[in-house]
């Protein structure tokens, strides 16, 4: 599943230095409660990205499942009106 986005240059650039961002928000700005959210939150991208690739033949198997999202966080996420904008055709 590609994205069109090449392995080196400024998109693996920009993409290592979001994730040590949110490596470094997680460490020291969430706590355990929080983080434990937010890791139920980004489960489905982060599964995405171990996805085995059927052109290489390997990958991970992930079980993530829409219900692993806990219902407070969901409420939360709706309540907020939070949305993932331009990512998406509609």
């Amino acid at each position: 599943m590609g994205t069109g986005v090449h392995e080196d240059g400024p998109d693996k650039a920009a993409a290592e230095r979001l994730l040590a961002k949110i490596r470094t928000f997680v460490t020291e700005q969430l706590n355990d409660d929080e983080a434990a959210l937010f890791a139920a939150l980004v489960a489905p991208a982060v599964a995405q990205a171990y996805q085995a690739d059927e052109a290489s033949g390997f990958g991970f198997d992930v079980d993530w499942r829409p219900d692993a999202l806990p219902e407070s966080l969901a409420a939360a996420v709706r309540d907020g009106g939070v949305r993932v904008v331009g990512l998406v055709d509609e």
